[in-house]
């Protein structure tokens, strides 16, 4: 059995991504727990080691007790399903797919971690009025961890893509910590941010090197070059001992080649002739003005295909980037490949499952880079691992470190009514130590 000094239990596992990014860490986790079958096989094509096709809804906190001997973890990592804070569709407080993120809480309360990482959506920030984060705090405090929550844009950490997401961390040694220091600039044309920190790499240097597409799922597609063509190129073709790779392809219908190619750097089908709309976009579109829904339940603007720009950072990838994402060149969609690139998927790892269920599975992972980055920052701060690294401050009780909702200047109504929410948790902790 590993040691519990640095074993890692990775719950909702699955493609790996984020248990990846822990391995090259040095922290392999000991097992996976997920419920989708082809997302199993994929961590352990590429992660090793079993990954538990369960349902983390209905599965006892004793199970993994039994899984990890007994033994306390270093640390949970996990983002559980987030179907039911994201936005783009309507978010439900009373929505049963959110009871898996308090299940996870339940896991760890009994296999007691030294830190866990919780992942999610930024939608979970604003879900339930603000409730629903609250709670969540106030859960793990119960349960004895020290915690700290923030919003992050991932590439910051050096991932080629704008992509929001929120994480708790937390301790049950009381340790005062912050979150890694952000190792990069961005400009996605949609978020900024510039540090004095390199930029991310752009979305033509995240699928540098990659060469022509092929036809077909089952053609294998060579390197454009022999030599890496960039930094990243090289970090994605490390490992792979191949000239070529898999899941570049595309097949393309002509009609959506003439309507790609009218797509110019930056647009979106809204700004093509209404006769080339998708049917899906036209009833969407229409049903928006026609159909009296308030705004904030619509699931967001349509916006169908869009051309990305090759010169800023990716916008968010998705399960539907592969039929929305335009190359910002060629006309037609990314291929699967260059999605995996854009969440840092080294060109070496292989997914199980069809087409759909690949990109899914991709569109979902903590991008490895960014999980690379957190892990070494555990490292660091508990100093087991010889980091010699001073802890900030110890404290004997539970408590709401701090919060950080956002980087920009002004915050929305409802992001409003959430900071009030955690900064009551805050004040009341304060007001605890004065008595």
């Amino acid at each position: 059995m590993t040691d519990s000094n640095d074993s890692v239990l990775s719950l909702f596992s699955g493609a790996g991504g984020f248990s990846y990014g822990f391995t090259k860490a040095g922290l392999k986790p000991i097992c996976g727990a997920e419920i989708d079958k082809n997302a199993c096989l994929t961590y352990e094509e590429n992660i090793g080691g079993v990954c538990h096709n369960i349902d983390l809804s209905s599965i006892s906190p004793d199970f993994f007790k039994e899984t990890l001997g007994g033994k306390k973890p270093f640390v949970v990592i996990g983002g559980p399903p987030c179907q039911g804070f994201s936005t783009a569709g309507s978010r439900k407080h009373e929505d049963q797919r959110n009871r898996l993120i308090f299940n996870y809480l339940n896991i760890v309360k009994e296999v007691k971690p030294r830190w866990f990482i919780f992942e999610n959506v930024e939608g979970l920030l604003t879900s339930g009025a603000g409730a629903s984060i609250s709670s969540l705090v106030q859960e793990f405090l119960a349960i004895g961890y020290t915690v700290r929550i923030q919003k992050l844009n991932l590439a910051g950490f050096g991932v080629p893509q704008t992509r929001k997401r929120v994480f708790i961390i937390g301790n049950c040694m009381g340790i005062d910590f912050q979150f890694p220091q952000e190792t990069h600039s961005y400009d996605s044309g949609k978020a900024k941010k510039e540090n004095g920190r390199p930029f991310a790499p752009t979305l033509f240097q995240a699928i540098s090197g990659l060469g022509v597409v092929s036809s077909t799922r089952q053609l294998l597609s060579q390197y454009g070059s022999l030599d890496p063509i960039n930094e990243f190129d090289a970090m994605m073709r490390f490992g792979n001992e191949y000239s070529f790779v898999t899941e570049h392809y595309q097949s393309i219908k002509p009609d959506d080649e003439i309507r790609f190619s009218l797509l110019k750097a930056g647009q979106t089908m809204k700004d093509l002739p209404e006769e080339y709309w998708h049917e899906s976009f036209k009833r969407r579109a229409f049903r928006r003005v026609k159909d009296g829904t308030p705004t904030a339940k619509r699931g967001g603007a349509p916006s169908g295909i869009k051309r990305l720009q090759g010169e800023f950072q990716s916008l968010t990838i998705t399960s539907a980037a592969t039929r929305e994402f335009i190359h910002p060149l060629e006309n037609r969609p990314l291929s699967i490949r260059e999605c995996a690139r854009i969440q840092t998927f080294p060109d070496h790892y292989q997914f199980i499952g069809n087409a759909s269920a690949v990109i899914q599975q991709i569109g979902n992972a903590v991008p490895p880079q960014a999980s690379l980055t957190l892990a070494q920052c555990l490292k660091d701060i508990d100093g087991k691992f010889g980091s010699g690294v001073q802890v900030i401050k110890q404290y004997e009780q539970p408590r709401l470190l701090g919060f950080n909702l956002t980087d920009s200047s002004g915050m929305s109504p409802a992001l409003q009514r959430t900071a009030s929410m955690l900064r009551s948790l805050l004040y009341n902790q304060k007001e605890l130590e004065l008595e």
